[in-house]
């Protein structure tokens, strides 16, 4: 073999070693940021436990003067909780949606105001650990949704229509039976290309 063959193989060989390098540091990195990823996620998950546990608490002791509590969570005024038994979660409604305030809790998209007459649309994160609204592809038409407000009143509502849709499309926000309580939960599906909708009504 001669010197230039050789000189050319070894040429490959520390471009395979060095590739190889790039990416082993490539991996180490990305699983850095992953397990980092993950553990803020669970922080928060307790942090907001720990919220809703309070909500419940003032909510049921409630005041003299008969004002709602004015609670806060990282700095977004909440508004109310919803619960979905059938998927184990539970949040804080937070007034405002932005890119921060999703990365904390589900969030209020619009004005709709809740458990009143009209269409509560709400907007949450689609994580692969099933937090925010990562398990909502698992609900199911009749399956129920509680929201509680801050004067204490509880109410359920019932799936009556869950589909995909495009994200420009804003048809979402509006009710779909005026004189109602509606309930609309938004999610991103599909590699974030499309939004999964799933609209309940007041039982």
């Amino acid at each position: 073999m001669s010197s230039k063959h050789i000189e050319t193989k070894n040429k490959k060989i520390r471009f395979s070693n060095i590739l190889l390098l790039i990416l082993i540091i490539s991996a180490i990195v990305l699983i850095a940021i992953i397990g980092v990823k993950y553990s803020e996620r669970r922080k928060n998950e307790e942090a907001v436990k720990e919220v809703v546990s309070q909500i419940n608490n003032d909510v049921q002791k409630g005041n003299d003067d008969n004002q709602i509590p004015y609670i806060e969570y990282e700095g977004y005024q909440v508004i109310g909780t919803i619960q979905i038994s059938k998927i184990n979660i539970e949040y804080p409604i937070l007034i405002e949606t932005n890119e921060d305030s999703l990365e904390k809790s589900i969030t209020r998209v619009g004005n709709g105001k809740v458990n009143e007459i009209g269409n509560l649309t709400l907007s949450g994160h689609n994580y692969l650990d099933g937090s925010m609204f990562g398990k909502i592809d698992q609900l199911e038409k009749n399956d129920e949704i509680s929201i509680l407000d801050l004067n204490g009143n509880r109410i359920t509502y019932k799936i009556f229509d869950i589909f995909v849709t495009n994200p420009n499309d804003v048809s979402a926000l509006e009710p779909v039976e005026e004189g109602t309580r509606e309930v609309t939960l938004i999610t991103c599906t599909n590699g974030n290309r499309n939004r999964l909708i799933i609209k309940a009504r007041e039982i």
